[in-house]
């Protein structure tokens, strides 16, 4: 299996079965600027969005109209991208009652988003400027996070799960568990304690590998960097036996 980091909670997975996507975000605002363009998806056959915020869905109409890729969105998420152009053809429910893609295996959970805290919102406004928070407050209105899902597929034996943000229940947690998973990707960003919170949810799931995302300094000043070597090491204090690997923003690993 190829998978492509593109930032943010962004992925391209590639696997003998076909090529899918999940939550990709290539405009980036003042962010490092990406590689990728609507163009880099043209041979994915599925795109899964995990919730609605701006850093989710903002490109994924350009990505439908370039591709043939149908697009699995959860509710209200569906309803926004179809208000901002996503031809309707090309939007499936990604409900949790049904295997959404058998080529992949890929199922649907119902998730939660992590909750911003205010040492967190503390920080970023003091980054921002007044056109920057009103910027935010455009984003966050525009863009509402609607139902929150996580997603579950497999290649060659392997379970690979995608969390889209950090707010999972602890029953949330032992279901995921119980699937036994493979690796784990799992997002950094949304908490001022965020691997420490991250690091607590890997341990319960407890995933042969965790690969970290949604750590990278995507939409500068309203987002910031986060250390993967901090969430390692909250790991180590909690005896995790897995392994961490970090991909290295826009490149990709072979897994």
């Amino acid at each position: 299996m190829d998978l492509t980091w593109l930032g943010t909670a962004g992925f391209i997975v590639k696997g003998e079965q076909g090529t899918i996507a999940f939550d990709p975000f290539i405009s980036r605002g003042e962010g490092e600027k990406s590689p990728f363009t609507v163009d880099s998806f043209a041979n994915v056959e599925g795109v899964f969005i995990g919730h609605g915020h701006f850093d989710h869905t903002y490109d994924v109409p350009q990505i439908a109209m370039h591709s043939d890729a149908k697009i699995f969105a959860p509710g209200l998420t569906g309803l926004m991208l179809k208000l901002r152009g996503l031809p309707s053809e090309k939007l499936i429910h990604a409900s949790h009652n049904e295997i959404l893609f058998k080529k992949f295996n890929l199922r649907a959970y119902r998730s939660s988003h992590v909750k911003f805290d205010l040492p967190l919102v503390y920080s970023t406004l003091k980054r921002c400027k007044l056109g920057d928070c009103s910027k935010l407050c455009g984003l966050g209105l525009g863009y509402p996070k609607g139902l929150v899902q996580t997603y579950s597929f497999e290649i060659k034996n392997k379970k690979i799960l995608f969390i889209s943000s950090a707010g999972c229940t602890e029953k949330e947690l032992l279901q995921y568990r119980d699937l036994k998973v493979d690796y784990l990707l799992a997002p950094l960003q949304g908490h001022s304690d965020i691997q420490g919170i991250v690091a607590h949810q890997t341990k319960i799931i407890n995933p042969k590998v965790v690969i970290p995302h949604h750590h990278d300094d995507f939409y500068p000043p309203l987002s910031q960097s986060i250390s993967v070597d901090v969430f390692r090491e909250k790991l180590k204090r909690l005896d995790y036996k897995g392994e961490v690997l970090e991909i290295p923003l826009f490149q990709s690993c072979d897994i």
